[in-house]
């Protein structure tokens, strides 16, 4: 085997070139949807080799037109390994002195990149997060970082869904509920709810609850205009349906609930339009599926970097669910499970789910 002096003097007899370069890598992450933009990112002084070990060159500078292709490269950032391909394109390539290159990697080869995807990987990651100062905590849950079991994140559905519960509905009182017929009271639909969350959620000594709007009222305009048209109250922005929820269920002391306000009406800037009056970022006759595995992904662009997620999902429309289990696309550090909730139904009324299939 050649000693590392060997190698050094090898760059001069081969016209191996040691390079320095900067320039732009892209690739579809874990996380995105196929349809989306390539993920993009940029590096700068990177040292690696260019040439062959076994034939000459007849420039002795490095350059900028070799574009590096990789497939199933593997990301070792935490908190979990992940493959996706990777293209690398030079910018500008700097000839440096042949010793900075020894235990360096050849620029084609793909260990020689795994510093630099890890580092984009991660700074996409953090960027994709909301702002701390958006995220919403009960007092007593303002330590509840520093907890090291799996995060548990809840994407709750609104309409005929968690409505039922919410402290903006009429309906959400036993005394206006049982004077419509239901088969059953208010405070057995109510119950059923409220216990499955509790089994997701509770005696999570050192995990934390991260609620994130699961419904397609994602933004001011969308809840707005269903409010108005089911009658059943607000559901986002201050004081309403989910900032209750998360300091309710975050009240019980040891409990560490969160709530996240992304919603896809945020316009690349996450959380920001929780106390706008924005408007509908949904498409014109876009089905609910397709919006709801929007959310979804959108909501996984928060936890990225988390070490292990458990994902809930709550609808009142079993084929939307079947869609996400079919088509969302889950990182390797993640888990989906979905959870069916239609209290219409189970309280003997007829389904208020909609017929967009």
């Amino acid at each position: 085997m050649a000693s590392r002096t060997d190698e050094g003097q090898g760059l001069l007899v081969t016209a191996q070139k040691c390079c320095k370069l900067a320039g732009e890598l892209s690739y579809l992450a874990p996380d995105q949807l196929f349809a989306e933009p390539l993920s993009q990112g940029t590096f700068s002084e990177h040292i690696c080799v260019q040439g062959s070990p076994s034939s000459n060159s007849w420039s002795s500078d490095c350059k900028t037109s070799k574009i590096y292709e990789f497939d199933g490269f593997r990301i070792n950032a935490p908190p979990s390994a992940e493959m996706v391909n990777v293209t690398i394109k030079p910018t500008t390539a700097e000839t440096e002195a042949e010793g900075k290159c020894l235990y360096k990697g050849r620029c084609r080869e793909r260990d020689s990149w795994g510093a630099v995807v890890d580092a984009s990987w991660r700074d996409r990651a953090e960027n994709l997060r909301c702002k701390e100062d958006s995220i919403l905590r009960p007092q007593q849950s303002k330590d509840c970082k520093k907890r090291t079991g799996p995060t548990v994140a809840i994407l709750a559905d609104y309409d005929g869904c968690w409505d039922i519960i919410s402290a903006t509905n009429s309906m959400a009182d036993a005394t206006e509920f049982n004077q419509k017929g239901f088969t059953k009271s208010y405070e057995d639909v109510a119950l059923d709810l409220r216990t499955k969350i509790k089994n997701i959620a509770s005696d999570r000594s050192e995990s934390r609850v991260i609620l994130f709007v699961g419904s397609d009222r994602q933004s001011y305009e969308d809840d707005m205009v269903k409010a108005a048209a089911r009658k059943n109250g607000r559901a986002l922005g201050a004081d309403n349906a989910f900032e209750s929820w998360v300091m309710e269920f975050g009240d019980p002391y040891g409990e560490c609930w969160e709530l996240n306000t992304v919603l896809l009406s945020d316009n690349n800037q996450p959380c920001s339009s929780w106390k706008e009056e924005r408007t509908s970022p949904k498409k014109a006759q876009e089905p609910e599926h397709q919006v709801k595995t929007k959310l979804l992904q959108n909501a996984i662009k928060q936890l990225l970097l988390e070490d292990h997620v458990e994902l809930y999902f709550f609808d009142d429309n079993a084929a939307i669910l079947e869609h996400l289990r079919l088509n969302a696309r889950i990182p390797s550090n993640m888990e989906l499970t979905t959870i069916h909730h239609d209290w219409f139904t189970f309280a003997g009324g007829h389904s208020i789910v909609g017929n967009d299939w």
